[in-house]
Formats: structure tokens, C-alpha cells, sequence
């Protein structure tokens, strides 16, 4: 049975694009999935590709595919344009998208109109991709060479990544996998990687600089997967310090993480700080966030008489949706002294300012926000007749 390899690569944030490596069915393989910013947890390894060939030609060849009629901007407000690769065997496949200003020769006319007999390139690094083909409204199509750079591949063997697959190069060549990428790591402590997490590392921009400014905010020898993370998440150097500027100091790598990925940020601190809740314990703090209780929330709360809640409290409010309108129509059916346990267990069974008024009507006496309770667990609800 021929091994096939399905890789789509959607490129987003590497020097000309980003990607995500998905491996096809034949091989229970590690997946590689990247998450917009913002964001959403990610577990990530990309696979291994050494499938299609025993040793690399300098030559790759296969069809492509475009639409430049969808194009959308990166992080760096250049636009991009989809394209598709499929080598000639049909073994591997790739989708990436690119900067427009980096396919060399392409017609203007490609982009929305129509195009016969086009040649254009893709210069990286690692080599030279040659389109062929033509486009219709937009749409592409031809066939491609991929030439391997020599002095490359002979620089990535010097690293230690030698008999390299002819997949594994048309990879780093679409992920723009650099040899001072390569050097640099190693110098900044992480040399000899496995060629994936030289891949995952581009992708995310975990660079030497990044593990250097790292270092000097006090985090140093991290595993690469936590870097990587790191990278997805925006837990950078800069996050960090702003953190530890606001008092916030020696948290793990995860509850940076944790951090990052619930907008637990300094400003939220410091708004925090504002209002007695100094010293906060992380997981609080993330759990706030979760439930989404706000500065501005808890200046109302006071307001109606509930300052300086616990957080636990805070956050039971939130869960059970006892929010500050909801007390305002306690009060006014009459519950002008109430508390923060009674506020919840009215929202746990039910009870709202209409289940009042209507068992008032119907000539029951609900005096306290006991007998509220007692009344929506052990009677029906009454309903004005």
C-alpha cells in the first residue's frame, strides 16, 4: 500500500506566512494545529514527514493550486494569498498562504482577473519554488518545480540535520526555516532539536531573542513544548515583566499560560489592587476572569451594600447570576436586608421579583426571602389568577 501524507499548512505568523500540520489517516503521527490569537489552548508537536523519499533529489515537482479572489492580512497587515501544493506521486500535500509581494513575477492581472502562461517564484532559504500555469478569475492552477539550495542543506547538515527528505526540505522551506534560526537556538541552549520542534520554534517565533529575554526575567532552561506554548499564547518576555511590575512575581510557566489565555492581565491587577484585593493567589485570579468578575461589577455591588465580598463569593454571584439588577428587584419587592447566601439561593431555585408580586396577589404571605424558598420548593409556582 503507497504511504500518502495529507499536510495542510495554513501560515499566519512566520516572515511570510504561518502554518498547521495536519498528518494523514495512514499514520497514527503527532499532529501539528495552531490556534488564532486568541486565542483558545493548544496542545502541539508537528509529524515527522520522511515518507515520500529515500534520499532528497535537488528537484521536486508536482501541481498547484491559488485563489487569489480570498486573500486576508497577517499580523503584519500585508495581504496573502492561498495556495495549495500536491507533489507529482500524489504522496504529500501542502497549503500555505503567502505574501503577495513575495511571488515574484506574478501579474497583476492573476489577482482578480484572468492570466494564460504565467511563471512566477517563491524564494526562501532552503530553496526556489518555479509556478507554471495560468489563472482564471482568480483562480490558479499549474504544475511546479522546487529546487533545493545547496549551501542550505549543506549548512543544516553542518547542524546536525543531515539526510534530510526532499518533504522534510519543501517544509522548511515553506515555513521559512532559516540556518540562523537553527544556529541560534543552539547557541541560546537548544542545540540538536528534533527537525519538528526546529519547526514548531519558527512557526510560533520562539527565537534565540525570545529565549534570551526569557532569561532575563527570570526564566530560564524551559522545556521546548512550554516554549512553544508560550509563543502561542503571547506569554512573552514584555507580558512577563509587566506582570512582575505590577507585583506579580514568580508564577510557573503554566499559570503564565493560564494567565495569557484568560486575559488575566496587569491593568486587571492593578484594577484589583484599586479595591483591596491585594496578593491575589493565581488560581483566583484565573477564576475571576473564568466567570468574568469585573471592576466595574464589583463597584456596583458596593453600591447596594456589598463591599469587600470574598473572591469565592464574587464568583458565586457570577455563577448563579446574581447580579446587581437582580438584588435592586430584591430590594424593591422588600428584601432591603439580605444576604449574600440568601441573594444565591434565591437564584438557585428560582425565585425572582415576579414569583413574589404573583404569590402576594394570590394571598400569601412572603415576608423574608426564607419564605421565598420555602415557597418555590415546597409549593407551586402561583401564578396571578
Amino acid at each position: 500500500m503507497r504511504k500518502t501524507a495529507l499536510l495542510a499548512l495554513t501560515l499566519l505568523s512566520v516572515p511570510g506566512l504561518s502554518a498547521a500540520v495536519i498528518p494523514g489517516p495512514q499514520k497514527a503521527q503527532k499532529a501539528l494545529i495552531l490556534s488564532n490569537p486568541v486565542g483558545l489552548r493548544s496542545e502541539l508537536s508537528a509529524p515527522s514527514v520522511a515518507l515520500a523519499f529515500q534520499s532528497a533529489p535537488s528537484t521536486a515537482r508536482g501541481e498547484w493550486t491559488a485563489d487569489t479572489r480570498n486573500t486576508w492580512q497577517g499580523d503584519d497587515g500585508e495581504p496573502r494569498v492561498q495556495f495549495n501544493l500536491r507533489t507529482s506521486a500524489g504522496d504529500s500535500r501542502w497549503g500555505f498562504g503567502v505574501r503577495l509581494r513575495e511571488l515574484a513575477g506574478l501579474p497583476p492581472a492573476a489577482v482578480a482577473n484572468m492570466a494564460n502562461d504565467v511563471q512566477f517564484t517563491w524564494t526562501r532559504e532552503a530553496g526556489t519554488f518555479r509556478f507554471n500555469g495560468s489563472f482564471d478569475q482568480g483562480r490558479g492552477s499549474g504544475t511546479y518545480t522546487f529546487t533545493q539550495d545547496q549551501t542550505f542543506v549543506s549548512n543544516m547538515a553542518g547542524a546536525g540535520y543531515k539526510n534530510l527528505t526532499a518533504d522534510d526540505i519543501v517544509r522548511l522551506a515553506v515555513i521559512d526555516v532559516t540556518i540562523a534560526h537553527v544556529r541560534g537556538l543552539a547557541q541560546a541552549g537548544y542545540p540538536n532539536l528534533p527537525l519538528d520542534d526546529v519547526v514548531r520554534t519558527r512557526i510560533h517565533r520562539v527565537t534565540a531573542e525570545f529565549v534570551r529575554e526569557l532569561a532575563a526575567v527570570g526564566y530560564k532552561s524551559i522545556d521546548v513544548d512550554d516554549l512553544v506554548r508560550m509563543g502561542i499564547h503571547g506569554a512573552t518576555p514584555a507580558n512577563i515583566k509587566a506582570l512582575q511590575d505590577a507585583g506579580i512575581r514568580g508564577q510557573s510557566v503554566e499559570d503564565l499560560i493560564r494567565f495569557r489565555i484568560h486575559k488575566v492581565t496587569p491593568e486587571f491587577i492593578k484594577a484589583l489592587e484599586a479595591r483591596g484585593y491585594r496578593n491575589v493567589p493565581a488560581e483566583d485570579l484565573v477564576k475571576m476572569r473564568i466567570h468574568r468578575v469585573t471592576p466595574e461589577e464589583m463597584d456596583q455591588l458596593k453600591a447596594l451594600g456589598f463591599g469587600g465580598m470574598d473572591i469565592e463569593d464574587l464568583v458565586k454571584f457570577r455563577i448563579h447570576k446574581v447580579t446587581p439588577e437582580f438584588i435592586k428587584s430584591m430590594k424593591d419587592v422588600g428584601f432591603v436586608t439580605i444576604s449574600e447566601d440568601q441573594l444565591v439561593r434565591l437564584r438557585i431555585h428560582k425565585v425572582d421579583a415576579k414569583f413574589i408580586r404573583d404569590a402576594r396577589a394570590d394571598g400569601l404571605t412572603v415576608q423574608t426571602p426564607g419564605d421565598a424558598v420555602d415557597l418555590a420548593i415546597h409549593g407551586p409556582r402561583w401564578r396571578r389568577k
